[in-house]
């Protein structure tokens, strides 16, 4: 426990000097915790020397189009790429690892991309929002499943995991995200003038809770690898919480939410006028 605690506390402090620094810093750091986070995924998947060059390949590729807007473009490079693997490498490149190697790098790469759109696009109170509901709900998760779990949430998929840390989680991030709109009274930050008083607190609430969920169902899908692949962790970098994966596979799931939930928003509230 001590070293876990410990461990968040440094950690907590590198974020904020990153986020803190300006654009440039952050976006070098979210791209080495991309390429950490694939390093991690392609070593559970797969030892293939070959479909992890694929992968890297693919990966740098993607990022490439992410960075000069030719996302479509990328995508039909990144298939091109591996099918190319897969027809002149088939006896050193396992088709199935393959596939779930690229799909792994599009999946990660795309996902941790919108940490940058949020922060560019809606600034650094948005962009620290994911990074509140998503370890903000892992930890009242650990927290609630440990003092009050009794049933197991899915025993096959993560064995620790309980219905009560679940729905803990849910309300205790909900509670954050009003509270962290309270502090910063800026509540355009979420709804951009769409909801005023009493009502922005409401939209706070059902953001965390809709986030909560998809940062646990981020969660569980990084679980499904490591049962199906037999590994505990995928790294031991951040001792008691493992590696990059394990740190971020939350924040991938929170990073789209944030950035989509006004859309969201904006439509429900034009269709109930």
């Amino acid at each position: 426990m001590i070293k876990r605690i410990l461990t968040a506390i440094v950690g907590l402090a590198v974020f904020f000097a990153v986020i803190m620094a300006g654009m440039l810093p952050l976006k070098i750091a979210v791209g080495l915790v991309v390429l950490a986070m694939l390093y991690e995924v392609y070593g559970a998947i797969t030892k293939s020397g070959a479909v992890k060059s694929c992968g890297y390949l693919c990966a740098l590729v993607f990022m490439a189009g992410i960075v000069i807007g030719k996302l479509k473009f990328a995508l039909t490079a990144d298939i091109i790429i591996t099918m190319f693997y897969a027809v002149f490498l088939h006896e050193k490149a396992n088709f199935r690892e393959l596939f779930a190697v690229v799909l792994m790098t599009l999946y990660i790469t795309l996902f941790m991309s919108y940490i940058l759109v949020v922060r560019s696009g809606r600034g650094l109170s948005s962009m620290g929002l994911i990074f509140i509901i998503a370890w903000g709900s892992d930890t009242a998760a650990y927290f609630c499943g440990t003092l009050f779990g009794k049933h197991k949430l899915m025993p096959k998929v993560s064995p620790k995991k309980t219905v009560e840390g679940s729905i803990g989680a849910v309300i205790i991030t909900a509670g954050l995200c009003v509270l962290y709109m309270f502090i910063l009274g800026r509540f355009d930050i979420l709804i951009f003038g769409l909801g005023t008083g009493a009502s922005a607190y409401v939209v706070a609430a059902v953001l965390g809770v809709i986030a909560s969920a998809m940062s646990q169902i981020g969660d569980l899908a990084a679980s499904v690898i490591k049962r199906d692949t037999g590994i505990k962790d995928y790294g031991k970098i951040f001792p008691g919480h493992g590696g990059f994966m394990d740190r971020f596979d939350s924040v991938l799931y929170i990073a789209p939410v944030i950035y989509y939930f006004p859309i969201f928003y904006a439509i429900l509230f034009y269709i109930s006028r």
